[in-house]
This record gives structure tokens, sequence and C-alpha cells, in this order.
């Protein structure tokens, strides 16, 4: 029986699995947790190189700080973002947020996947009281409660066959097409974006400082992450019509149509770009959010409880935020000796959420309408706001939210 078992080892939920391991935190020893995975590569320590990162908040590293697993990423390489420039297309209308603003070191950091998945794998096996059961695929979850027993039971397929397993608490962390979510029959509202995410890693003959861009342009956002010191991942939002073309576009073409896109002040400071993926990894963005995130026994963390548009890089963050929240109520719970399974502990942890999340949803949603739309009424209101946000109180309550200072880590 465990007291938590945790569906999908990605990395919100091997940083929930790390945050009531027990390596740094003995109160923690008496919690018995597993996490279930079905990519058998995490379990050899291979966790898909391929230049894709994610923009991590300020408070977002605060909180994997907490845990202990911020050294290992560091120690790994991150790359914190000292500005971020606003701008839509060619226009001279720019934000600039810098860190100097906030007093803090960095305003976040860009991560590659690699690096941090790579990091809470070797957090979570140095955990006594952590199980990594993998690979192994879910195939039924049931809520049993009689007599004798209240618990979830997930019947679960692994290299030895199927069996049961039984726990208190089930989390399902397992990402936007939650088979937990799906199984739990939890519903939800979504809507896809009429875009495609392209992203790339790019090289640069001269050092990016540590700069990030947002450049708004017809077809969407264009996000340049900085990366090492050389280095930049690329998301870029298309169309719909003009994915396939660019896609298909052989590997020259791509690249000075990606230069373009930067604009030609970016490049004059970076100099000679070159592609340094190959690939282009590429993904429909939407927006989707489930009507709860609890039933007895089971919670919801991330990407299956909600996802959002990539602008502004709040997604990853709002799942680090989501598993802290609930990783603190856990923890006060078991030392209170309280179910940890039980509906009125999980409320703590969805109140904590649940506005926070939609608050973003919509929030970012509204944003990736008035910069994607060549209505001339938008295109004023936009223009107005980038104007607004020069005003310092009005940038710095900005940067405050998206750096998530407004949630504590503890």
């Amino acid at each position: 029986m465990f007291d938590v078992l945790i569906v999908g080892a990605g990395m919100v939920g091997a940083s929930l699995a790390c945050a009531l391991g027990d390596k740094n935190c003995a109160g923690n020893r008496h919690l018995k947790v597993g996490i279930i995975e079905s990519n058998g590569n995490f379990l050899r320590g291979e966790f898909a190189a391929d230049g894709r990162a994610s923009a991590i908040a300020y408070g977002s590293s605060q909180i994997w700080q907490n845990i202990g697993v911020w050294g290992g990423m560091q120690s790994r390489g991150v790359t914190p973002m000292h500005m971020i420039q606003v701008s839509e297309g060619n226009l001279p209308y720019q934000v600039q947020l810098r860190r100097e603003d906030m007093g803090q070191e960095a305003l976040g950091y860009i991560v590659e996947n690699s690096v941090t998945l790579a990091s809470l794998w070797e957090f979570a096996r140095e955990c006594s009281n952590l199980e990594l059961i993998c690979p192994a695929q879910v195939l039924d979850i049931e809520y049993v409660k009689n007599a004798d027993c209240d618990l979830m039971r997930v019947k679960i397929s692994s290299e030895i066959g199927d069996q049961y397993l039984e726990t208190k608490l089930l989390v399902g962390a397992d990402g936007g097409r939650s088979q937990v979510r799906q199984l739990a029959k939890i519903k939800i509202t979504e809507r896809q974006y009429e875009q495609t995410c392209i992203v790339t890693t790019i090289k640069s003959e001269r050092s990016h400082q540590n700069f990030a861009y947002e450049r708004f342009q017809e077809s969407g956002p264009f996000a340049i992450l900085p990366l090492s010191s050389d280095r930049a991942c690329i998301v870029w939002t298309a169309t719909k019509e003009e994915t396939p073309a660019l896609l298909a576009l052989d590997e020259a073409t791509f690249l000075q149509e990606l230069i373009k896109r930067c604009g030609a002040p970016l490049i004059e400071k970076l100099g000679k770009v070159t592609l340094e993926s190959r690939d282009r990894a590429n993904y429909v963005p939407r927006w989707m959010h489930s009507k709860t995130y609890i039933q007895p026994r089971l919670v919801l963390i991330g990407d299956a409880a909600h996802t959002t548009h990539p602008i502004a890089g709040q997604g990853m963050n709002l799942g680090i935020r989501d598993m802290n929240a609930l990783a603190n109520v856990l923890r006060l719970a078991h030392q209170a000796q309280e179910d940890l399974g039980a509906i009125a502990v999980l409320n703590r942890y969805q109140a904590k959420r649940k506005w926070d999340n939609l608050g973003v949803i919509w929030l970012t949603d509204i944003s990736n309408r008035i910069f994607s739309n060549h209505n001339l009424f938008f295109k004023i209101l936009r223009r107005l706001g980038l104007l607004l946000l020069q005003i310092s109180l009005l940038k710095r309550v900005l940067m405050y939210f998206m750096m998530g200072l407004h949630q504590s880590p503890k």
C-alpha cells in the first residue's frame, strides 16, 4: 500500500516525487511514495537531449531550490535571463524587463528539459522512500470503498505482466492527454488554437548576453530564449496554413525565414546564425482546464489539470506551483496524521491553485488573441499596451506575477 502513487515522471511528476522524498526532509521518511512512468528511456538515464527547453520563472527556481534539486540543474547548465524584450514585429514599440527592476539575480532561467529530468531522476534515486515503477502503463483505476477499506486500486502493465497497486492517494501528473483524468471521467473545457509551435535551436557568432526576446507577429509570438553563451531555443508560432510549408523547407531556406523573423537589429547583435538542431519539433497549442482537480483519493497536477498557450512561457511554471502547493498540503496533513486522500485535505490544494491557474490561462489566451490579430482596433490596443508598460509601476507589477513571486515557495 502506497501513501502516494504518482502517474507520470516528467518534470512536474518527478518534482512532486522529489518534494515528498526523504533525501533532504527526514519528516518524509515514513511516507511511502511510488511513481509510475511509461518511458523506459528515463530509467536508463536517456532524456532526449534535443534542445527543447522551458522558461523557468525565478519563483519556480526557488521552489526547486527548497526541494534540493536546483543545484543539480545548475551543475548541468542553466541560463539566467537578465533581460526580456517584448516588441511587435518591426515596430519601434518595445518593453524591456530587466532584472535590476526587481533587484534579483535573474528574471528567470532557461533550462533544457533533458537537464531538468536528469537532475530530478538523480535526486529521486537517492530518496529511500521512493519506488520507481518504470516502464509501466496504467490500464485502469478503481475507487474502492467498503467496510474494510477506502483506497484507490490501480491496474498497471509492466515487464513482469499486469498487476494491481493500492494507494491512499493517486496523483495524475501524466500530461495534457492524461490517462488518469480520462479513467476518472473528469470533464474538461478546451480550445485548440489555429496555430503550431515550431521548436528548434540556433547557434550564433556572438553571445546573446542572457537576453530573451518575445516578438509578436501576425502569425503569433516568436520567442528567442537564451541557452549557454551562444545558443538559443526558438519557439516559432506559425498559422495552421503556413505550418506545412515551413516544416517542408530545406535547412538553408528555413534558416533564411527564421532570420527574417528574428529581425535585422537582433541578427546584427548576434552575428552569423546557424541551425544547431536538424529536427523541427512542433505541437499544436491549446488551452484546457479540468472541471475539478480532485476526486476521492485522486488529484490532478500540471498539464493533467490544465494547459495554456506558451506565450510568456507560463505553462511549466503553473505545473511547478501546483506541485509545490500539493506537496506542502500533503506534508502538513502527514504531520497532523490526517488521511492524505480525504477530500477535506485535497480541497486545500484545489483552493490554493484553481484561481491562479484560471487567471493565467485566460490572460495568455487574451494576450495571444490581441497580439495575433489583424484588426485595426486590436493593433491600436496592443501598441497602447506596450506604451503603458513603459510606466515603471505597471511594469513592476507585471514582472512580479511573471516571476512567480506572488506564490510562496514554502
